[in-house]
């Protein structure tokens, strides 16, 4: 018996009840380098979608600062460990921050999560599964860099969105994840967008894009899409102060203008069709698990 047979059956166990409600997208948001605004950008992304009338729910994986409920001025009552270690289930650790954006604390190392022959894990992934069809966006707020987990991570996902600024070491960090992932993907054929985060100027904005995008090509032989880009704004800055998303407290600044572009050209371009529907996060446990296998068995 190969090794997709047994995780399938391994995966079957879990009893995953069927809904008629299409599966909900998996979107991995990673940088190369910290400090370029990614948890900031996944929040308010999250609720530029709510706004636009998605279901989102975020994970915190950033482990090293995970910080999307600080951003929200609240402090989270459970984590994505109390599931694993104290068998909480889903609807316990499930909270509400800033204008009822869903979310899920951080507090368990990645590679907890690929060693899955402990009663405890198949419980904690029992539960995640329950968010098959909950939401329409999974989002995966994850830490940055890269490391072995965080490319299981991404190659497990629907889509993966790139946050970097224009400083040269952002961008070649950001280049650096790009190479390291696909030269890992081997026969699949991951999906990134770009933001470009903190431009002075639109100009700068594009010229980082192009960069990024032509290095890419000629070395990489990969053609990389740009979601949007978000302006230096010290309303941003403003509303980090207040612990309160910038997208609520100044809907009307440039950064929520921006948010709103960019949510506005990455729906259409996830409305489901029969070749693009995603498997939700029960694919992304099943490809996770998956590669957890295959990388135990390399080693």
């Amino acid at each position: 018996m190969d090794q997709a047979q047994t995780l399938r059956e391994y995966m079957n166990r879990f009893n995953v009840q069927q809904h008629n409600k299409p599966a909900s997208k998996v979107i991995t948001i990673t940088s190369g380098k910290g400090g370029v605004g990614k948890s900031n950008f996944t929040l308010n992304f999250a609720l530029g979608l709510q706004t636009a009338g998605k279901k989102v729910v975020v994970l915190d994986l950033d482990l090293s600062t995970a910080n999307i409920n600080i951003l929200m001025g609240g402090t989270s009552r459970y984590s994505l460990a109390d599931i694993f270690r104290k068998q909480k289930n889903i609807w316990e650790v499930l909270e509400k921050g800033a204008a009822g954006i869903e979310y899920i604390a951080g507090g368990l190392e990645i590679e907890d999560l690929l060693e899955f022959d402990k009663h405890s894990l198949t419980f904690f992934w029992s539960q995640i599964q329950e968010l098959q069809s909950y939401a329409d966006f999974i989002l995966l707020d994850t830490g940055a860099g890269i490391s072995k987990e965080l490319v299981d991570f991404i190659l497990a996902s629907d889509e993966t969105i790139l946050v970097t600024t224009p400083e040269p070491t952002a961008i070649a960090d950001s280049y650096a994840v790009l190479k390291t992932i696909f030269q890992t993907a081997k026969n699949s054929n991951p999906k990134f967008r770009l933001v470009v985060n903190r431009a002075q100027t639109y100009g700068e904005a594009v010229e980082t894009s192009r960069a990024l995008k032509s290095a890419s090509n000629k070395f990489l032989k990969i053609e990389l899409n740009t979601l949007g880009f978000m302006m230096e704004d010290l309303y941003v800055r403003k509303s980090v102060k207040l612990q309160t998303p910038f997208f609520n407290a100044f809907p009307n600044c440039e950064a929520s203008k921006n948010i709103k572009q960019i949510v506005n050209s990455f729906i259409p371009e996830n409305s489901l069709n029969s070749s693009t529907a995603p498997k939700g996060i029960r694919g992304f446990i099943e490809k996770l698990m998956i590669r957890g296998k295959i990388s135990q068995g390399e080693k």
